[in-house]
């Protein structure tokens, strides 16, 4: 773990814990590589094997494009540590399909969140005007659960045992401790995912289920499938599961029919004019199961929700870019600030949902002598009543702010004063 892949809402806590560039001065690995010209800049496509050889393992963080034999896109990815997720692939789909790599290391620090990683690969991809293969129906098959951890040079294996070391005693947990129970082994596996990965949604999902058990016991028990108890189902076998839903988008011949209307002149953003837009892709939607339906519109931000086949398809996020957002973008312009997906069950932010989602972060806070309450959220604005480090201060308001992106404002007061603190 570097500070480069730190969470977003959890960077001032992580600063707080190791310092600026703590990860790096606490780590064991060696900085010593050079950067070649025209090779990490992601404008030349070469040999895996040429590029893995002159690189020695060294930890790079970017984006990168796999390419066949045939120098025929097949998948495109990024990763904090690049030569190993590309030696993964390698042992998963073989060197035929993995034979080529196009890869842009990344040095700027405000372009190495995880966000704006997966925007810049998503930006590949529309340049490829197709979703690549193993960004679609092999997606599972290219990215496997995780870092092989048996790929790594004897060196690289002993940062990581370094690396998930310093994670565990910077989220609080205990070194000593009891053999671990079957609960516990899950948290390890989903938490190191999360650090060899760089996917943090299982641990952060994890965690939001904690708070909410005690409320939904007996609904869990009440939806369990019956399936799931019939014997004779599970001793005979489940059919095999159908294929993949894809985006209709990532066809080029329908994605090149959307946003091409003649320029008009502006018209209002609304909820009203926002919903007859997306007429234009409805048809592609419904013809595949789904639909999608206008949540909010409010300060520049549009809320939508999928339905149907559009909620559980796997590739909803190239609708969203190669078709929903090209729509609507085409039609109100720089009006646009922002186009999140919600759920019909969660659509904003409530005092409720952000004291849930601080939940999170309290343990750490506390352990500062800090405390944070939720004051109030009322329309678009967020206050919460703060005692503690101003650096931890400044995490706090950016993970409320990357969960909750329908508030305009995250005020901080103090919780003696209640005067609004300078950050």
């Amino acid at each position: 773990m570097t500070d480069a892949t730190v969470p977003e809402g959890h960077k001032s806590l992580h600063g707080a814990l190791y310092g600026e560039g703590g990860a790096e001065v606490h780590s064991s690995r060696k900085a010593g590589y050079q950067l070649i010209p025209g090779e990490d800049d992601g404008d030349v496509l070469i040999p895996v094997d040429a590029y893995l050889g002159h690189r020695n393992d060294a930890s790079l963080l970017g984006v990168y494009a796999l390419y066949d034999a045939s120098e025929t896109l097949q998948y495109v990815g990024f990763s904090r540590n690049m030569c190993l997720a590309i030696k993964g692939h390698r042992s998963r789909v073989g060197k035929r399909l993995a034979a080529h790599v196009r890869a842009k290391v990344v040095q700027r620090t405000s372009l190495q969140s995880k966000a704006a990683l997966s925007a810049e690969a998503q930006r590949w991809i529309e340049e490829a005007d197709v979703l690549p293969p193993g960004n679609g129906e092999n997606r599972n098959e290219w990215e496997g659960t995780g870092l092989d951890v048996s790929l790594m040079s004897e060196e690289a294996r002993e940062a990581h045992l370094e690396h998930k070391l310093k994670f565990r005693l910077a989220m609080g947990e205990s070194i000593d401790e009891e053999p671990a129970t079957d609960d516990d082994a899950v948290r390890r596996l989903k938490l190191l995912k999360a650090v060899e990965g760089d996917d943090w949604s299982a641990v952060i999902d994890r965690q939001t289920e904690e708070v909410a058990a005690s409320h939904s016991a007996d609904l869990a028990d009440a939806a369990t499938p019956q399936s799931q108890s019939s014997e004779g189902g599970s001793a005979h076998g489940a059919a095999q599961p159908p294929p993949p839903i894809a985006s209709p988008f990532t066809q080029a011949a329908v994605h090149r029919q959307v946003g091409n209307q003649e320029p008009q002149p502006q018209i209002p953003l609304n909820a009203e004019t926002v919903d007859h837009a997306l007429n234009e892709v409805r048809p592609f939607l419904i013809a595949d199961g789904g639909n999608v339906e206008v949540v909010s519109v409010s300060g520049g931000v549009v809320s939508l929700e999928f339905q149907g086949a559009c909620g559980t398809c796997p590739s909803s996020s190239a609708t969203m870019s190669m078709g929903i957002e090209r729509c609507l973008r085409a039609t109100f312009g720089t009006q646009i600030l922002q186009i999140v997906q919600v759920n019909a069950q969660d659509t904003g932010a409530t005092e409720v949902r952000v004291d849930d989602h601080l939940n999170m972060l309290r343990g750490a806070i506390q352990s500062y002598g800090g405390s944070v309450v939720v004051k109030s959220v009322s329309e678009g604005v967020c206050k919460l009543l703060y005692n503690g480090p101003p650096a931890i201060a400044v995490g706090v308001r950016a993970a409320v702010r990357d969960q909750f992106p329908d508030l305009q404002e995250v005020l901080l007061l103090d919780s003696e004063t209640g005067a609004p603190l300078k950050l």
